[in-house]
């Protein structure tokens, strides 16, 4: 924008409201131009700006594909390495869980045993208490059921046996004979002698 030049007599002229709105006319004119180079600049940046940003990233792309093929070799060695000595440490630790496991198993078992120990006792006393005049109950019945039956069984067996019993008395008193009839006889000796000596002793 175009301003007029004054000349000094035009100055000393001027009001100061005219020197108020020649500043102000300055002012503007300066910002103005300010935000015009402002925007010039900003749109060259912009321009830019795609360019240096595509070559950031490409630069960056290619520094982390080294940095990949640098620590990929290393990184698998060590993941595998670190994979085989974890399974072998997991199998060395096998057993001795195994029998950490039996151990706790078998010491929670002896010791609930033994806290149930009493109990369990208290429990057989008190069932056989209960049960006790249903037992009698049930064998007074089973007696009386089977009190016909057992004399039956009795008299059958008094039956079948009795000549079994008379053969056996039969076989006893036939051996025995023999020898009754020898001690009678040693019996009938000795009686004789004794009488003898009796009625010789009186006449003498």
């Amino acid at each position: 924008m175009a301003t007029e030049q004054m000349t000094p007599e035009t100055t000393e002229q001027m009001t100061p409201e005219m020197h108020k709105q020649q500043e102000a006319v300055q002012t503007g004119v300066e910002a103005q131009a300010e935000q015009t180079q402002g925007q010039e600049l900003a749109q060259q940046q912009e321009e830019e700006q795609p360019e240096v940003q595509a070559q950031a990233e490409l630069q960056g792309q290619e520094q982390a594909q080294q940095e990949a093929q640098q620590a990929g070799q290393p990184a698998g060695v060590a993941s595998v390495l670190g994979g085989t000595l974890q399974q072998q440490i997991a199998q060395a630790l096998q057993p001795v869980l195994r029998d950490i496991q039996q151990q706790m198993a078998q010491s929670v078992r002896q010791q609930m045993e033994q806290e149930l120990e009493p109990v369990r006792q208290e429990l057989h006393q008190q069932i056989d208490q209960a049960l006790e005049p249903v037992r009698q109950e049930l064998q007074k019945q089973i007696d009386q059921a089977l009190e016909p039956v057992q004399q039956e069984l009795h008299q059958q067996v008094d039956q079948a046996l009795e000549p079994v019993r008379q053969e056996l008395r039969k076989q006893i008193d036939q051996a025995l004979e023999p020898m009754r009839q020898e001690l009678q006889k040693q019996v009938d000796q000795v009686l004789q002698q004794e009488v003898e000596s009796a009625v010789g002793a009186l006449f003498r």
